[in-house]
């Protein structure tokens, strides 16, 4: 897969790929450890670092998530370079399953992410009450400062280890979104998606659970005459109380514009890698069960493609170019919602068939844009 051609300013990036398949040569221990060779240096591993292996642990439903092995392997390697690793994840702004600290470990549990399964602590980036430090985000121009989960805030090194989906407002579910969206608290996930930064309260909905008036640090819940009442004048915008409203009053303001959310989510990642020392960052996406919705949904369809592999790179724009480019150019699944359709050819816009308002090209231009990385690679088998 040749590089695509982009601003002449920008310089291309290295990204390093293992294909899917090959037998015992390619298994996946084998597949890590060369691409971890490839992008980890003495420099991102120094001993005694703690070592943040950012993941989806997948939505209750989904059965296509990320493997633990991959996430076990590259445990065994940290540690080997004198690191101590964790998984970890962030708390959902939506409520479902991981919305609360102990929903979300009982679902990674559920999916095989335990300390026994990896070899290292489980951790909730936000822990019990969606923990973290606000930082000033470089050149901001929407999102000013952004909310770095503690427990992604707290490590000395990122592994950004991202599952290649499609997705509804990106369109790809890899690296970025990984990282931007994945690696903030539901404050920061409130502005990037919301038209608003209060919840929008259904009083008619309210069940007097109570929990508003207990959770809200900005007192905005207010119990009057047996009724819940809200003032969004003293809302701080934290997305706690969406999670634990019991009847289902407290909405979130969605809506707002995929290329927005696009360009916000680009912010907030410059705010979270502006926390590690660039050395002390890389990124892994596996290309497999290309399913054309994201982890966060409950339940998983078809692949749209073949497994394709996986990429390493320490550029974040650059590997998900990479991974985009490789989708566009794989053929259909059989089965699957591309099978059989124009888009679905090697070549052809799967992106564009199963997520119609999305235009490709736009999100590259955003993403050349974003001070995050370059759109050309160099694509190096290993």
């Amino acid at each position: 897969m040749p590089a695509r051609k982009s601003s002449p300013a920008q310089k291309s990036s290295v990204v390093y790929f293992s294909p899917a398949g090959g037998g015992e040569k390619r298994d996946p221990y084998r597949a890590i450890d060369a691409l971890f060779r490839k992008v980890v240096s003495e420099k991102t591993i120094t001993k005694g670092d703690y070592v943040a292996i950012k993941l989806h642990f997948g939505e209750a439903g989904n059965v296509r998530y990320i493997r633990p092995t991959f996430a076990r392997r590259l445990a065994d390697l940290v540690r080997k370079a004198g690191g101590f690793p964790y998984a970890t994840d962030t708390l959902t702004l939506y409520r479902h399953q991981r919305h609360n600290l102990f929903a979300h470990l009982d679902t990674a549990a559920d999916h095989g992410f335990t300390r026994e399964t990896l070899g290292c602590p489980v951790l909730i980036a936000d822990g019990l009450r969606s923990s973290g430090v606000e930082v000033q985000v470089p050149d901001a121009k929407e999102i000013l400062t952004c909310t770095v989960a503690q427990a992604v805030y707290d490590a000395d090194v990122l592994i950004n280890l991202a599952h290649l989906t499609l997705h509804p407002e990106f369109p790809l579910g890899a690296a970025l979104k990984n990282l931007g969206m994945g690696c903030v608290t539901r404050q920061t996930k409130l502005r990037l998606h919301g038209k608003t930064v209060n919840p929008v309260f259904d009083a008619s909905k309210c069940v007097l659970c109570g929990r508003c008036l207990r959770l809200c640090p900005g007192n905005a819940f207010a119990l009057k005459r047996r009724k819940i009442r809200f003032d969004k004048k003293l809302c701080v915008s934290c997305g706690d109380c969406f999670s634990w409203c019991e009847g289902g009053a407290l909405g979130i303001p969605w809506g707002e514009e995929s290329q927005i959310v696009q360009r916000r989510t680009c912010e907030a990642a410059r705010g979270v890698l502006s926390t590690f020392s660039p050395e002390k960052v890389t990124h892994f996406v596996i290309a497999m069960d290309v399913t054309p919705g994201c982890d966060c949904f409950g339940a998983s369809d078809l692949p749209i493609v073949p497994d394709i592999g996986i990429f390493a790179s320490t550029d974040l724009v650059a590997v998900d170019m990479a991974a985009l480019d490789a989708i566009q150019a794989a053929p259909a699944y059989p089965g699957s919602q591309v099978d059989g359709t124009k888009g679905g050819m090697p070549g052809g816009d799967k992106i564009a068939e199963v997520w119609p308002a999305l235009d490709v090209e736009v999100y590259r231009g955003i993403l050349a844009g974003s001070g995050l990385g370059s759109l050309r690679y160099q694509l190096r088998q290993v």
